[in-house]
C-alpha cells in the first residue's frame, strides 16, 4: 500500500475516486432527502385529487337525489295526497315499480304535524310494503319517522336535506317540504326518499370516476381522516372518512390508485442520475488523462533524469523536451540544471580549500558548517541532533603569561583530548574561533550529549595542565555549552547561537562547568 501511495498518479487516481464517490454520495443524498419528498409529496396530492374526484361523485349523486325527492315534492298530486285530496295517488304511483325505477329503498311522507302519513319500501326482509302510517307491516319504519321528525323540529329553514347513511348497508337520504308548484303557500308536508348504495350501484361509480373504489360504513374515528398506504411499488391504498347518519358513523371511501405519476418521475430522475454520473466519470477520466499528459509524465521523465544524476559520474545532459517547455515544469527543469552546475563549481572550490584547522588539525569551520546542515537535512536524524560549543577559561591570561607557542601547544593538545573522546563516537569538532571549539552530535539527543559534555569536561581535567594566572582553577579549565534541535530552533545558526548562550551561562556559574541550554534562558555575557 505505502508503494502504491508513493506514485503521483496513483494518489490522483484515489482522490478523483475520492472525489466521484464523494458526488455519488451527494447525489443519493440529494434524491433521498429532497427528491423523493417531492415526489411522495406529489403522490399525496394526487391521491387527495383522487379522493376529492370520488367525494364529489357522490355530492352529485346526493345533488341527484335532491332533484328527485324536491320532483315529487313539488308535485301539486304529492300535495293533494298528503293533503287528504287525491286517495289514487297510491295506486297509481306508490307501487313496487316505481321504487325499481327509481332505485329507492323507501319513500315517506310526513304530513303537516310530521306524522307519518304514507310509508313505502322494503322491509328488514326484503318484502315490500305500503300502507298508511308506521302500522303494521309498516312499523320497520317507526325509528326513521322518529328521526325525521326531531330533525324537522330542530330545522330552521324549509330547505331540502340530503345524507349519506352509515348503518349495516350503505345508503343516502334526501326530505323536502312538499309545497305546490305554482303557489307560495305553507308546506303540507314532507317526503323522504331512501336510496341503497348496493353494489351495482358502486360499479357504476367506478365506471363513472374511472376510480377502483369501495364504500364501506365504518364507525367515526378521531384524528386524519385520510391516509394513505403504499402498498406495492405499483399500487397505493388510499382512504377517506366522510361523516354520515347516524351521529358516529362515516362513510369511508377505500380506493386503490396507481402510482404511475411516481414511478414515471423516479424513471426520469434515475435516468438523468445515471446521466450524471455518466458525465461525471467521464470528466474525471479526461482530467485523469489531461494531468498524465500535462503533468505526470514530465514529472517522470524529470526523475529519472535526477536518477540518473545520482547513478552517472559524468552529469548527463537534461533531456531537451524538459528543458524546451515554457511551463512550471521547464522552469524548474532548468533551474535544476543550474543548480547542478552551480553544486559543481562549489565541489571544485571546497576541493581547493583545506577542510581542517592547520594548528591543531581538526575540522574548521566550513566542514563543520556543511556537516551540521547535512545532519538537519536528514529526516530521521533531524530532531536529534545536538551540538557544542566549548571554549577556554581564561586563555588569553594563559598567552599573556606562558606565550604564543605554549598557548598553540595547549590548543593542540586540548583538540587532540577532544578527538580522543568524541571522535570514536562519529562525532565531529571543530575549531570554530581562536580558543572557540565547536562539536556536532547528529543523531544524539540533549540529555546524551550532556554524557558526553561532562566526560570530556572530566578527560580534559584529568590532563592537569597548569594555569597559574586562572581565577578559576590552577589548572586548564573549559566551559562547555550544549544545545539539541528544538521545533523553535531548526537550522545550524539557531542551534549553535543557543550553544553559545549555554555556554556563557556555564561561564556565569563558575566557569569550568556543562550547562544546556533551555528555552527562555538570558544571555549573560561576561568576559572569557
Amino acid at each position: 500500500m505505502t508503494t502504491v501511495l508513493t506514485s503521483l498518479r496513483n494518489r490522483f487516481l484515489l482522490s478523483l475516486c475520492g472525489v466521484l464517490c464523494l458526488a455519488l454520495l451527494a447525489l443519493i443524498l440529494i434524491a433521498r432527502y429532497q427528491i423523493m419528498p417531492i415526489l411522495l409529496e406529489d403522490e399525496e396530492t394526487f391521491a387527495s385529487t383522487e379522493l376529492d374526484r370520488a367525494e364529489r361523485a357522490l355530492g352529485s349523486e346526493l345533488k341527484h337525489m335532491r332533484r328527485l325527492v324536491e320532483d315529487w315534492a313539488y308535485w301539486d298530486d304529492s300535495h293533494d295526497f298528503v293533503s287528504g285530496k287525491r286517495p289514487e295517488y297510491v295506486d297509481s304511483n306508490l307501487y313496487e315499480d316505481t321504487l325499481e325505477t327509481l332505485d329507492l329503498e323507501m319513500m315517506l311522507f310526513l304530513d303537516a304535524n310530521n306524522e307519518a302519513y304514507w310509508v313505502v319500501g322494503y322491509d328488514e326482509d326484503g318484502a315490500f310494503t305500503s300502507c298508511p302510517g308506521i302500522r303494521p307491516p309498516c312499523d320497520w319504519a317507526a325509528p326513521a319517522v322518529a328521526f325525521l321528525a326531531r330533525h324537522i323540529e330542530q330545522k330552521s329553514d324549509d330547505d331540502t336535506d340530503t345524507w349519506l347513511l352509515s348503518r349495516s348497508a350503505l345508503a343516502m337520504a334526501a326530505l323536502s317540504p312538499i309545497h305546490q308548484s305554482q303557489e307560495a303557500s305553507p308546506s303540507a308536508g314532507w317526503l323522504a326518499v331512501v336510496r341503497p348504495l348496493d353494489e351495482p350501484w358502486i360499479a357504476q361509480l367506478r365506471d363513472t370516476t374511472g376510480i377502483s373504489l369501495e364504500l364501506s360504513p365504518v364507525a367515526q374515528q378521531e384524528g386524519p381522516i385520510q391516509h394513505l398506504e403504499r402498498v406495492s411499488p405499483t399500487h397505493m391504498a388510499a382512504q377517506r372518512l366522510i361523516p354520515a347518519l347516524p351521529s358516529g358513523r362515516a362513510v369511508r371511501i377505500d380506493a386503490l390508485l396507481p402510482r404511475q405519476r411516481y414511478q414515471a418521475s423516479l424513471e426520469t430522475f434515475r435516468f438523468a442520475l445515471y446521466w450524471t454520473g455518466g458525465v461525471l466519470i467521464v470528466t474525471l477520466l479526461i482530467v485523469l488523462w489531461l494531468l498524465e499528459r500535462m503533468v505526470l509524465s514530465p514529472l517522470r521523465q524529470f526523475t529519472h533524469y535526477t536518477q540518473r544524476v545520482h547513478r552517472e559520474v559524468v552529469l548527463p545532459a537534461m533531456p531537451h523536451s524538459l528543458a524546451a517547455r515554457h511551463d512550471e515544469i521547464g522552469t524548474l527543469a532548468r533551474e535544476f540544471r543550474h543548480l547542478l552546475d552551480h553544486q559543481r563549481k562549489q565541489s571544485e572550490q571546497l576541493l581547493e580549500l583545506s577542510q581542517h584547522d592547520p594548528l591543531t588539525g581538526v575540522a574548521n569551520r566550513r566542514l563543520f558548517d556543511e556537516r551540521f546542515a547535512e545532519a538537519l537535512s536528514l529526516r530521521n536524524a533531524r530532531h536529534r541532533t545536538s551540538a557544542m560549543m566549548i571554549d577556554i577559561d581564561h586563555f588569553k591570561l594563559y598567552n599573556d603569561h606562558y606565550g604564543h607557542q605554549a598557548g598553540d601547544i595547549c590548543l593542540m593538545t586540548l583538540a587532540q583530548c577532544m578527538e580522543d573522546c568524541l571522535k570514536p563516537h562519529g562525532f565531529l569538532v571543530a575549531r570554530t574561533g581562536g580558543e572557540e571549539f565547536s562539536v556536532l552530535l547528529p543523531g544524539t539527543s540533549l540529555d546524551i550529549a550532556l554524557a558526553h559534555a561532562r566526560e570530556l569536561l572530566k578527560a580534559i581535567n584529568a590532563l592537569e595542565m597548569p594555569h597559574e594566572v586562572s581565577p578559576t582553577s590552577a589548572n586548564v579549565t573549559v566551559s562547555i555549552g550544549v544545545a539539541a534541535h528544538q521545533a523553535d530552533m531548526t537550522t545550524p545558526s539557531d542551534i549553535m547561537r543557543a550553544a553559545d548562550q549555554a555556554m556563557y551561562q556555564a561561564k556565569t556559574g563558575g566557569r569550568n562547568r556543562v550547562e544546556a541550554y533551555r528555552t527562555g534562558d538570558q544571555l549573560s555575557p561576561v568576559e572569557r
